[in-house]
């Protein structure tokens, strides 16, 4: 539920704020952690016999152990706040002026908006929302940033396509 309210430090209007998950989870059976440590061992294995290296072996079924814990993680629900000067996700605060411009991606029923970083290595920042608040969280950020069409990564659709 977006509702306005003057609680951000240095902003003289309106504020958006609503509260929304963190990622969008997408849920993982017992086959999915299945084909996860079936591919680790296949990957392990044949490093294993490129290598002849345990440790680069041992670090590739560590890897595919760190990346099964963090798969299951759930998302927490975050308080979001958006002003002509800034965004607020939970404690962390950013200036819009940090940004390139910004994407309205859609993600199945929802839909997120990733900004894109003026910095080279920074990461994008992804915010989501109900579908009811997208027109005013647009019409926000539009007097402040580019709107661009967003394409997806390589790591982008690898990560869509396992459903991670």
């Amino acid at each position: 539920m977006v509702e306005d309210e003057n609680v951000m430090p240095g902003a003289d209007d309106a504020v958006i704020s609503w509260t929304a998950s963190e990622f969008i989870a997408h849920e993982k059976d017992a086959r999915w952690y299945g084909m996860l440590a079936l591919v680790a061992c296949v990957l392990a294995g044949l490093i294993f016999l490129i290598t002849r290296d345990a440790i680069s072996t041992f670090i590739v079924i560590l890897g595919a152990v760190l990346f099964g814990i963090y798969a299951a993680r759930e998302p927490r629900q975050l308080p979001y706040q958006l002003s002509d000067h800034g965004l607020r996700i939970g404690q962390r605060y950013f200036d819009l002026q940090q940004f390139r411009s910004f994407s309205v991606v859609p993600e199945g029923a929802f839909s997120s908006i990733v900004l894109m970083p003026l910095k080279r290595f920074a990461p994008m920042t992804t915010i989501y929302y109900a579908p009811e608040d997208e027109d005013r969280i647009v019409d926000v950020l539009a007097t402040q940033l580019p709107y661009v069409e967003h394409r997806h990564d390589l790591v982008e659709r690898l990560m869509r396509q396992i459903r991670f």
